[in-house]
């Protein structure tokens, strides 16, 4: 199934924790304790203590930066329609703030790249896409610009240093356009600077090794432990950091260790003074899904759509309501959430594409199989074989032989048993044949996985290809992305 992926929200975490701390001038007590709340999530606290800030010095382009986040935030967690245009306004104002600044310095250069690159994350999540793109290859231009002219300047090795491993994961056949227009990236070099950010000595090292940890994981899948206790580590200093909880459910659910996601999902604070983060709902209903827990996943997802402004993942909240009835055994709640799906929300995300799908193509669910992949997506690996071994498939049609197949063999794959996956994962792809069915490309890219933990480069890239050469599937972007940055690590 589907892992939501809420791509601005890791971008934001992975640029925004850059800035300096020696730079006392410029980012004095006031700006950095804003700093540091605004991180957190607690907005309120954090725009009074710019504001007290910006009072005092008008122009501290530091404070302008950092009272830009509160804006960009609210867009980017709470998806609100209705407060676009003033929330955007305000950016854009802020930007000419800091364009209008008489000083030269490397900072005031480094303010207009990062809130030129919010204001294009902003219009990117709202759809105005060629007018994010502008944005974001501007504010590329401005972080090479400034890694010519400043090439030790580390906040702009981690900012520039992401973009790169971006830009080079784009699937082939878009990356003509981005050399076009100047935005050339590789996966080596975006590697390279953030290692030396996340290694070289320095007042925010911290921060450097979070985002590197997550970019690893991204690139590499062996890299997860080291992911895992990195961004462990940043909460136990950070207990109160909503923010870095969001990061820790983002990346413990993708891969598969659900107890762990929503431990702490239950230890997040909840206080008034933090922003409301509802996707923090749909996160746990998800949770609670594979969990097995049918009726606290359809609270969470009724909570999701109560507080939820924005119009992704609500295809998917239904969907997953209409899962958490049917496997509860409320076919009347179940059949009405089914309806619902087609009647709301937009198919921009692979997981809305896919529920939107699913009815459309009027699937009937099979119960077995439905438990088990369920299951598997949350690393209940022993429950879901269980489930399997309920079904017989024998003469079932092509797409349920070959979803059944491919579940065991991430089944066997989660429980460390790499012959059976492999066998499993080889039937996969002969059952698919001739078919678009997506279980294919998944196993292959998973066989890729398997045989570059086994040192077996050379049929790790053949199948990572084989991942890449499946055409006309609904995860066509993210598999091709995944493979291409597994291929870069060999």
């Amino acid at each position: 199934m589907a892992q939501p992926h809420p791509f601005f929200l890791v971008l934001y975490l992975l640029l925004l924790s850059t800035l300096p701390l020696h730079a006392v001038s410029v980012y004095n007590t006031t700006t950095l304790r804003a700093h540091q709340e605004y991180l957190k999530l607690k907005i309120g606290t954090a725009e009074q203590l710019v504001k007290q800030e910006l009072q005092q010095n008008p122009a501290n382009a530091a404070a302008l930066l950092v009272a830009n986040y509160g804006d960009f935030l609210e867009l980017c967690v709470q998806q609100d329609a209705t407060n676009y245009d003033a929330l955007l306004q305000s950016q854009e104002n802020r930007l000419l703030q800091i364009e209008k600044l008489k000083s030269n310095s490397t900072w005031k250069s480094y303010a207009q790249a990062e809130v030129k690159m919010q204001i294009g994350i902003s219009k990117l999540l709202f759809g105005n896409k060629l007018s994010a793109a502008w944005d974001i290859r501007q504010a590329y231009l401005q972080y090479a610009f400034i890694a010519r002219r400043h090439p030790d300047f580390i906040p702009n090795k981690k900012t520039l240093g992401m973009l790169q491993v971006l830009i080079g994961s784009v699937p082939d056949n878009y990356r003509w356009f981005l050399n076009i227009i100047g935005m050339k990236g590789s996966i080596k070099s975006g590697l390279s600077n953030l290692r030396t950010a996340a290694t070289q000595e320095n007042p925010f090292q911290e921060e450097a090794q979070l985002m590197y940890a997550i970019t690893l994981q991204l690139v590499d899948q062996e890299n997860e432990r080291q992911a895992i206790q990195l961004i462990e580590s940043a909460i136990k200093i950070q207990p109160d950091n909503l923010l870095f909880r969001f990061a820790a459910m983002h990346l413990l659910k993708k891969t598969k260790h659900s107890e762990q996601a929503l431990r702490h999902f239950l230890n997040r604070p909840v206080s008034s003074q933090y922003l409301k983060f509802p996707y923090l709902q749909h996160m746990a209903a998800d949770l609670y899904l594979y969990r097995g827990d049918f009726d606290k996943s359809v609270a969470h997802n009724l909570t999701f759509l109560k507080q939820h402004k924005g119009e992704h993942y609500i295809k998917a909240a239904h969907f997953k309501l209409y899962l958490a009835y049917y496997l509860g055994n409320h076919q009347p709640q179940a059949l009405w959430y089914y309806n619902k799906v087609s009647e709301l929300g937009k198919e921009e995300i692979e997981e809305d594409k896919y529920a939107a799908k699913y009815v459309m193509n009027q699937e009937k669910p099979i119960k077995p199989l439905l438990l088990a992949r369920l299951q598997s997506d949350g690393g209940y690996y022993k429950e879901a074989l269980a489930a399997l071994r309920a079904l017989d498939t024998t003469k079932a049609a092509t797409p349920v032989q070959a979803e059944f197949t491919y579940r065991k063999a991430r089944i066997f794959h989660g429980l460390q048993d790499t012959i059976q996956a492999v066998k499993f994962y080889k039937n996969t792809i002969a059952i698919c044949d001739d078919t678009n069915l997506y279980f294919a490309p998944h196993a292959a890219l998973q066989l890729g996985y398997l045989y570059k933990e086994q040192k077996q480069e050379a049929l790790a890239k053949v199948y990572f290809q084989k991942a890449m050469s499946y055409k006309d599937h609904e995860y066509k972007n993210s598999i091709d992305a995944k493979a291409k940055l597994a291929l870069s690590a060999l």
